[in-house]
């Protein structure tokens, strides 16, 4: 591993690097660090997670979960796998990562490898939906040596070297459209599979879980044929139709492109190579608490991201004489603070708004003498893992009108 890797949490800050290396970090940006502060002689991280290349500094960003202690850490797996059990989250999922295949690997040591779990999570849990939902079929090209008849278009060159010139001329090479699954989107998620059939196996960290949701996935493809060519992948148009398929093919692609397009690139080695990544720790808490609403609450009374005049609020319950304006905040702090002014004048903006309003079974008549309750749910270890209905308004913000916060507790993973 490079002795230049500097191994730091999220919004924390950071004085490992001289004067020099702060001001080549001003002037290229980086999603990993929130601020250069060249007077402090440091740098604070964001609320990401990941791995990058520091500027031109030759030295190599490491960034993990901000509750990571000697004996825990933050499960984001399991956070998302717990999201993604209601299908209609997975379309919510494309801005939680990035992967930067353009920049240089980066050698780490494979525990250290953040990503590829979360792909393979996010891919399979789009895999299964399809599943469920039926194999899609599609036209595909057909290449054929075929006896006695012709179908679709005649390939003169290839019936001439291969039938022709050996006296085979009841041969003819043609190529024609059949109709089936076999076609290049499922070709795609197939090979993909076998990837990861192969990168479970291997891995360090066994997952049983993941290991039934890929048995249950396969077998729907065992008429699929896994051969296809980089040129075919990426010819591949999305059809918006289809979003599930549309995600899976581009989770697909870049599982793919992670391991070089070549299986035997899996190897049971100690350390890897991964290009620069990050992962975005607050959509990843959204998503959890999105999640947990959803069981309690019921999933069509909860609007996700639900657009206002101004801005765009997390959620907002529709449930007719219980409206509420809900947010997630990816801050501890909420523990052992009562509120954040900034959070509490942004909640308050959105029950105002009227494109919130609008979207409720209050009358317009009545939105002058309606005050909508504001719930602002943070991470808290010591709290419960779900929002059941009598817990979501048990500590009020006393400061404020209709005012509540209310923990969760977020997985963990006890061993490191």
């Amino acid at each position: 591993m490079s002795e230049q890797l500097i191994h730091i949490n999220e919004h924390q800050f950071c004085y490992l690097l001289t004067e020099d290396e702060l001001i080549a970090l001003l002037k290229k940006p980086n999603k990993l660090i929130k601020s250069v502060d060249i007077q402090q002689k440091g740098f604070k991280t964001d609320y990401f997670i990941g791995l990058s290349w520091l500027a031109d500094t030759q030295k190599v960003l490491y960034v993990t979960p901000k509750l990571d202690s000697s004996s825990h850490q933050i499960d984001y797996l399991r956070m998302l796998s717990e999201s993604f059990k209601h299908p209609e989250i997975l379309k919510h999922g494309d801005d939680l990562f990035k992967i930067e295949f353009d920049k240089p690997t980066i050698k780490i040591n494979q525990q250290q490898d953040l990503i590829t779990p979360l792909i393979i999570v996010y891919f399979l849990q789009v895999a299964q939906t399809i599943v469920r939902k039926g194999l899609k079929k599609g036209y595909y090209k057909v290449k054929n040596n075929l006896y006695g008849r012709v179908k679709g278009k005649v390939l003169v060159s290839q019936t001439l070297k291969q039938n022709t010139f050996k006296n085979k001329n009841l041969n003819t090479i043609c190529s024609y459209d059949e109709f089936g699954l076999n076609q290049p989107e499922n070709r795609i998620i197939k090979k993909a599979l076998l990837f990861l059939k192969r990168y479970l196996k291997m891995s360090h960290r066994k997952d049983i879980e993941l290991d039934e949701t890929l048995k249950f996935i396969l077998p729907a493809f065992e008429q699929v044929d896994e051969n296809i060519s980089i040129s075919e992948v990426k010819s591949v148009r999305h059809n918006p139709f289809y979003s599930e398929y549309s995600k899976a093919v581009e989770l697909a692609i870049i599982i793919l492109k992670r391991f070089g397009f070549n299986i035997n690139f899996i190897k049971e080695n100690e350390e890897i190579e991964v290009p620069p990544f990050w992962i975005n720790m607050p959509l990843v808490f959204e998503l959890y608490v999105l999640g947990k609403l959803k069981d309690t609450l019921g999933p069509k009374d909860i609007i996700f991201q639900s657009g206002a005049k101004f801005g765009e609020l997390d959620f907002l319950r529709t449930t007719k004489g219980k409206e509420t304006v809900i947010d997630s905040k990816y801050k501890p702090k909420y523990k052992n603070e009562d509120y954040a002014i900034e959070d509490v004048r942004q909640l308050s903006a959105y029950a105002r708004d009227r494109g919130t309003l609008e979207k409720l079974s209050i009358k317009p008549s009545d939105w002058g003498n309606t005050v909508l309750d504001c719930l602002i749910v943070y991470p808290d270890q010591s709290a419960e893992s779900n929002l059941t209905e009598h817990r979501l308004f048990d500590f009020p913000i006393k400061q404020f009108e209709k005012f509540y916060k209310v923990g969760i507790s977020i997985p963990e993973i006890s061993s490191l």
